[in-house]
């Protein structure tokens, strides 16, 4: 798809998109923080790749401008979508979503669409609950060719609706020729369908053209991505106001709330642990680089344990700090807080299979060392 052409044409075309207000500020949803490092990552290469978004002296758009989080499936995991062009360059799109531990590229068109000619390249979305929809159309004015409607099923896109729409030929020029899906539909049918498919959902219509009144704008969608990935991956810790228990006695460590989590440091936790039918030792294994969990083992204090915190949040940074338990790596969600880590209560339950409750009404975390753990 060319960049050239004149501003008047794209004035004249972008009458095809509907231009219509811009969803919900986008959350993160249900996604890890580490796939919120990897999503990071993604629109980082890109944007060392492509540059960030600036206005073209052909007054298009440059650079990485358009990103969303939008979860296409309702599995509560959002998607990364963005969308740019290199200096002069086509405007492509990509669509990643974040599954076993990995960012999976979905296959998605290439190239955003234009719905109007070559000069007029658009990205369109729809946007509900449980489900959304990236529109997939070239210079399909009433020329018969397909518009597709693409989401996500599984780890895989999926057209989840296509239809065309052209007009007749002589004398009967004015008569709509329609398919939906393959199949013969009515002028007023289609657009029946197409609202019954699209109802209550939100339609963001976003033009490239950097020309004011054009289309809704990008400006600013990357930034707002990055910012909602960073609570996830740079989030403020608080110092956690929670009261915690060990098989019913009241219990100090050392913790921080983040994102409606506890986070305590391993030592601090196996202090509490010794003698009880949890516990577990701490070492570190200089020569592996890691931290080794030895289940059942008592623990040996090393001095600074249940130490009590400062006041005041404090900037906490994602950590991919390796720590295997009787040889096998664990999956754990850790924040690097002050030149320590601390690692997330219920990862530990899980790990070491003891019992991690919540009580909302005395706001209290309970660990059961003689329970097994149970998820939330």
């Amino acid at each position: 798809m060319s960049k050239t052409g004149k501003t008047f044409l794209c004035a004249a075309l972008t009458g095809a998109l509907v231009l219509t207000a811009a969803g919900a500020a986008d959350g993160t949803g249900g996604l890890s923080p580490q796939g919120a490092r990897a999503y990071t990552e993604i629109l980082d290469t890109a944007v060392s790749i492509c540059g960030s978004e600036r206005i073209g002296t052909d007054g298009l758009w440059d650079g990485i401008c358009l990103a969303r989080l939008i979860d296409f499936d309702g599995d509560g995991t959002p998607e990364l979508y963005y969308a740019g062009a290199a200096a002069d360059g086509p405007f492509f799109q990509r669509l990643f979503t974040y599954a076993d531990g990995k960012a999976v590229q979905l296959d998605i068109p290439g190239e955003v669409s234009n719905f109007g000619t070559d000069v007029s390249p658009a990205a369109r979305l729809f946007v509900g609950e449980g489900r959304a929809y990236l529109v997939d159309g070239h210079e399909v004015i009433m020329s018969g060719k397909p518009v597709t409607y693409y989401t996500k099923q599984g780890n895989s896109a999926a057209a989840a609706l296509t239809y065309t729409e052209m007009l007749g030929e002589f004398p009967n020029e004015a008569e709509h020729i329609c398919t939906l899906d393959g199949e013969s539909i009515s002028y007023a049918g289609l657009q029946a369908a197409l609202d019954d498919f699209t109802a209550g959902m939100t339609e963001a219509s976003y033009s490239f053209w950097a020309s004011a009144g054009v289309g809704e704008s990008p400006a600013g969608t990357v930034a707002a991505t990055r910012q909602a990935l960073r609570t996830l991956t740079n989030p403020t810790a608080q110092v956690s106001t929670h009261r915690v228990t060990v098989d019913g006695k009241a219990a100090a460590p050392a913790a921080y709330e983040i994102n409606g989590n506890n986070y305590c440091k391993l030592r601090d936790i196996a202090q509490l642990l010794r003698g009880t039918a949890a516990q577990f030792e701490v070492t570190w294994n200089g020569a592996a680089q890691r931290i080794d969990l030895t289940d059942g083992a008592g623990y040996t204090s090393v001095g600074g344990e249940l130490a009590a915190l400062p006041t005041g949040g404090k900037a906490a940074e994602l950590t991919g700090a390796s720590v295997y338990l009787d040889g096998q790596r664990l999956d754990l969600t850790a924040y690097n807080i002050a030149d320590n880590n601390y690692f997330k209560l219920r990862d530990l339950g899980a790990a070491l299979d003891f019992g991690v409750t919540w009580d909302n009404g005395t706001r209290t975390v309970a660990i059961d060392t003689d329970a097994p753990y149970a998820a939330e």
